[in-house]
């Protein structure tokens, strides 16, 4: 065996010359297939089969041998027996006539081709996805990864101590991060180019990086990941590279957006500001009420996100922090639903490409027209030109010709608009059809589950426990434990346990929208009424079946009155026993009133289901009698209940007695408010029991 020889350490352990900094600028990125020995053997090469392998020239090369005998074998005994077999000097084997017992069966379990390299992009996908730790050579591999040119410079504080300053540079970006003993201290983020519209969010961008590489307290170097900032700094890098000079300057395209929508937004806020009945209502809650029900907040670098966000919904709409030590709390912890817009290359023909402009609406916002009818607007949305390139050989792979109107044809870049659901939505197929439509675009292939169908809006939301069969053409419920604060009528609180469970009746298929291609910015106004009415609807089942709650252990007992018995069924996070639905459907005609002690307990049973639209049948006990409130979540996120049988009415059709003052609009206004239907539900009964 050779003795190893000694090896110099790696640039980011010794560090860089001065010489070193020009001739080492972009270290080469290594990997398993970048040598050209080595990329004979790849699984993605044309040379994967050993016939191919042994023909390659690398190969040959590698083993120090010429094409036509790559194998040879020195042993005689070795060259005896292949002689007997029929095998050549060249490994070709020549068994296509040869059938060898058991190998039909092992070809069947190792898969044909098109498995391999699934599991290969698995196992790619699963690889690029760890990023690494902050530090030095984190750092390094990052920038290579990415592609962005780096820099590294040694300097030496006033106190003596040495720091090292990595520069990873794009075409219109740069940043600077500067280190000691690998703790980031600082990052300066900078713009070179010529929009001042995105020079003035620069300094918002740097802090976002700033807090992802910076120690929390308490924090040790050897936990801190670089995930958050190679989600961040990957958004910039993307629109650097597909940014082509001169002509089209990517960060420059959704600065230009988020004017426009700014614009939108200010416009919102300014009627607000009209309404008598918002004229005493902090900013917080205008703001609030822009977001969930008007057109939108545009943010650019705002709630750790680089980048340009359109916000249209959030939780606790309507309850604002009383205090900015509350809102500071809520502004990292509160849930809010946004569009991350970025850019992609167009890979499909037929899709628009990105341009450039700071008015796709109007200065005046609304159209002057006076056929659209009186107390009606209509946004005055624009349609601004496409970008030009210069046609030259630089852009030729970048750019591509659009027939014009006037059947001339002028280059355009090869580069579209993309949003990006943050969380990603879940919709039922018809709707998540429906909301491509707005975009213009056809919606991809639907998405099966790993039974062969289109998974469930419930499965989708809940996901079915590891181990646990489920059938989906089955009703599925869902069972869960929830302690909820109430208080009564002379302000006490006493605590409520809730047994909540969540019927499906038919199976809701659905899909998962995480990301598309747009062309306008009036298509992502389009589609906020519809994103809206899911994002409550998901606010709601999850308050009520999720994280806040826990799962059902004991065992309970329904009645089912057609037979005259009791039904003993265990209470589990999913089941799908018909008895327990026929067990809720009686206890729902019987009007059985539950029993209250020091602790109250509850049991609130939820029907889902969303064709044409979701509906919600909420059943719980009040008083004597069973509750039973059948309500709709509208678009926009809006309620309307359609049915109950809590607010008696007399001869006249007005209500009575307690009853009078509360109406089918302050009920559907008041879970509006407390997006939870347990809170909900108990509200109802401190006010309208008799």
């Amino acid at each position: 065996m050779a003795t190893p020889t000694p090896m110099k350490h790696a640039p980011s352990q010794q560090g860089r010359t001065p010489s070193q900094l020009v001739a080492a600028a972009t270290p080469p990125v290594s990997t398993p297939f970048s040598n050209p020995a080595h990329a004979a053997f790849s699984p993605r090469g044309p040379k994967s089969s050993p016939q191919q392998v042994k023909k390659s020239p690398a190969t040959s090369v590698m083993l120090g041998q010429t094409s036509m005998g790559a194998f040879n074998f020195d042993s005689p005994s070795t060259a005896a027996a292949m002689g007997a077999l029929g095998i050549g000097g060249g490994f070709d084997m020549g068994l296509d006539n040869v059938a060898v017992g058991g190998l039909d069966s092992l070809g069947a379990a190792l898969g044909g081709e098109d498995d391999k390299l699934k599991r290969l992009d698995t196992i790619l996908k699963l690889l690029s996805e760890k990023t690494g730790l902050v530090s030095e050579a984190g750092l390094e591999r990052l920038a290579q990864r990415i592609g962005l040119e780096l820099l590294s410079e040694e300097q030496t504080t006033p106190g003596g101590r040495k720091t090292r300053t990595l520069a990873i540079a794009g075409s219109a970006i740069a940043l600077d991060i500067v280190l000691d003993n690998n703790i980031v201290q600082s990052t300066s983020l900078t713009y070179h180019g010529n929009a001042s519209s995105v020079s003035r969010h620069m300094d918002a961008a740097s802090r976002i990086l700033l807090q992802d590489l910076q120690l929390l307290p308490h924090q040790s170097p050897l936990t801190k990941s670089l995930a958050n900032f190679a989600s961040n700094f990957e958004r910039l890098a993307v629109l650097d590279k597909l940014s082509i000079s001169p002509g089209l300057d990517c960060h420059e395209a959704l600065a230009g957006i988020y004017a426009s929508l700014e614009r939108l937004h200010e416009w919102d806020l300014s009627k607000l500001r009209q309404d008598p009945a918002m004229a005493t209502k902090p900013d917080d809650y205008l703001n609030a009420v822009a977001m969930c029900a008007q057109h939108g907040v545009p943010v650019m670098h705002a709630r750790g996100k680089v980048g340009l966000a359109l916000q249209y919904w959030k939780e606790l709409r309507f309850v604002p922090p009383p205090s900015d030590t509350l809102a500071g709390f809520a502004e990292k912890h509160e849930k809010v639903w946004s569009m991350l817009v970025g850019c992609a290359p167009i890979e499909n023909l037929g899709l628009p490409p990105v341009r450039v402009s700071e008015n796709w609406i109007s200065k005046n916002i609304v159209k002057d027209d006076a056929s659209i009818g009186p107390g009606r607007i209509a946004l005055d949305w624009q349609e601004p030109e496409n970008v030009s390139l210069p046609q030259s050989d630089d852009n030729k792979d970048a750019g591509m010709d659009l027939l014009q109107p006037d059947l001339s044809t002028t280059r355009v870049p090869r580069v579209m608009f993309t949003v990006a659901f943050d969380p990603p939505v879940a919709l039922p197929q018809n709707d998540w059809s429906r909301l491509y439509m707005y975009a213009n675009v056809n919606p991809p292939n639907i998405e099966l589950s790993h039974r062969g169908s289109p998974p469930t809006y419930d499965s989708l939301l809940f996901p079915i426990p590891s181990g646990v069969r489920v059938d989906p053409s089955e009703p599925r419920a869902i069972s869960r434990e929830r302690r909820v604060r109430v208080y009564t009528e002379d302000q006490k609180p006493v605590i409520s346990q809730h047994h909540n469970t969540l019927f499906i009746y038919k199976p809701i298929y659905s899909q998962v929208v995480s990301e598309m291609a747009f062309s306008h910015p009036r298509q992502l106004v389009d589609m906020l009424p519809l994103l809206r009415q899911y994002a409550f609807l998901s606010t709601l089942l999850e308050n009520s079946f999720g994280s806040k709650t826990s799962d059902s252990l004991s065992t309970t007992q329904t009645e089912d009155p057609s037979q005259g018995t009791k039904l003993h069924t265990p209470k589990s996070q999913t089941t799908t026993t018909k008895d327990q639905l026929a067990g809720f459907m009686g206890k729902a005609e019987s009007g059985k009133r539950a029993d209250m002690t020091s602790e109250q307990k509850t049991s609130m049973d939820v029907i889902l289901w969303v064709h044409p639209l979701p509906h919600l049948q909420i059943v719980f006990p009040m008083g004597n009698a069973t509750a039973n409130i059948t309500l709709k979540v509208l678009e926009g996120g809006t309620v309307e209940v359609v049915d109950d049988n809590i607010l008696a009415q007399d001869e006249d059709g007005t209500n009575k007695g307690k009853k009078r003052a509360i109406t089918k609009e302050n009920l559907g206004r008041a879970l509006e408010h407390m997006e939870d239907l347990c809170k909900w539900v108990e509200w109802i009964r401190t006010r309208l029991s008799e």
